[in-house]
């Protein structure tokens, strides 16, 4: 059981915060604080991939939709990468995630969702 932070990988053309298995109270404000680091730091496109977690409760959702505020605040596009099935997907579906933020079904779908030029407000 991985309850730890999240992994970051970082290119030249985005930011991955790969989600640990389980997302809930004891790591979610981690996760946040890691996801906000990176895009005060100044990465052009962030990813958060949870295709590796098989648990979030509203705690990691918390996560995502608040990085999004602070990524719209900042100008930055985000993708949320999700599993096809399974109870993350379920309580995403539930909570209408998808209304809030841009899904994709895998990493090189958003890295290439990313690389179109994304509109300014």
């Amino acid at each position: 059981m991985d309850l730890g932070v999240a992994r970051v990988e970082s290119t030249e053309t985005c930011g991955v915060l790969v989600f640990p298995a389980e997302v809930d109270l004891s790591n979610g404000e981690a996760i946040l604080a890691q996801a906000v680091g990176l895009l005060d730091a100044g990465v052009p496109g962030l990813i958060l991939d949870l295709t590796g977690c098989t648990f979030c409760d509203s705690s990691g959702l918390n996560v995502i939709t608040r990085s999004q505020m602070r990524a719209s605040e900042l100008g930055v596009p985000m993708w949320v990468v999700l599993p096809h099935r399974g109870i993350v997907r379920r309580v995403s579906d539930v909570a209408g995630l998808q209304r809030r933020v841009a899904i994709a079904p895998d990493v090189a779908t958003a890295r290439e969702a990313l690389a179109v030029p994304y509109p300014l407000n």
